[in-house]
């Protein structure tokens, strides 16, 4: 083992476990920006998304235990996440009573600002096709394709059944094909062909 990076997540949770330091950086170079786009995605707002990643993490620094390797280590992060994230929610609408908007990315028009304008317009499509999606079918697109989680990882994360989560991405799919088919004659999307990946 070279350095905390090419340990496998194992070795680093045992690490963690000791009080090692380094590990615990290496895990959170590695997951964070992971856990970060989860919790912007499902609406945490653009000041509490930092507090879920330290929240997320300072659990796994006290209980790394608690991970018993039913799942990726990802997707045992993103349910912590998940449950993070919606105690965020609660306590902002009973402070104020609303939601914030997520904060969306804007893509780079540095090299060419004609296809930053283009691509901006499809990610803005894509937006508001997901947008239009019940919050399930929303999470299970954004794990399987934002976050690359198979089947069974999403199962863990959101506390549900497999074929659940098969029949979510199915619907999800649909609807999503037809949204963008309706902003966009020649969408050019092959979404309806995506898959999630596979467990190796």
């Amino acid at each position: 083992m070279n350095s905390p990076q090419d340990a496998d997540d194992a070795t680093l949770l045992a690490r963690i476990a000791q009080g090692d330091r380094v590990a615990m950086r290496a895990l959170y170079d590695r997951e964070a920006p992971a856990v970060r786009r989860y919790a912007r995605s499902h609406g945490a707002g653009a000041s509490e998304v930092e507090d879920v990643v330290q929240d997320v993490m300072l659990e796994v620094w006290r209980l790394p235990e608690r991970y018993a390797g039913r799942s990726s280590l990802r997707a045992w992060l993103l349910g912590i996440a998940r449950n993070k994230t919606i105690d965020k929610q609660r306590a902002r609408w009973r402070e104020i009573g609303i939601d914030e908007p997520d904060e969306l990315g804007v893509p780079d028009s540095s090299a060419d600002p004609e296809a930053a304008a283009a691509a901006a317009l499809d990610a803005d499509r894509v937006r508001a096709c997901l947008a239009k999606l019940k919050p399930a079918h929303r999470t299970a697109i954004h794990l399987a394709f934002f976050e690359g989680l198979d089947y069974a990882d999403i199962a863990v994360v959101e506390d549900a059944p497999v074929g659940t989560i098969k029949t979510r991405i199915m619907h999800a799919k649909r609807l999503l094909m037809h949204c963008l088919e309706r902003t966009k004659k020649s969408s050019g999307y092959s979404i309806g062909n995506a898959k999630p990946r596979q467990p190796s």
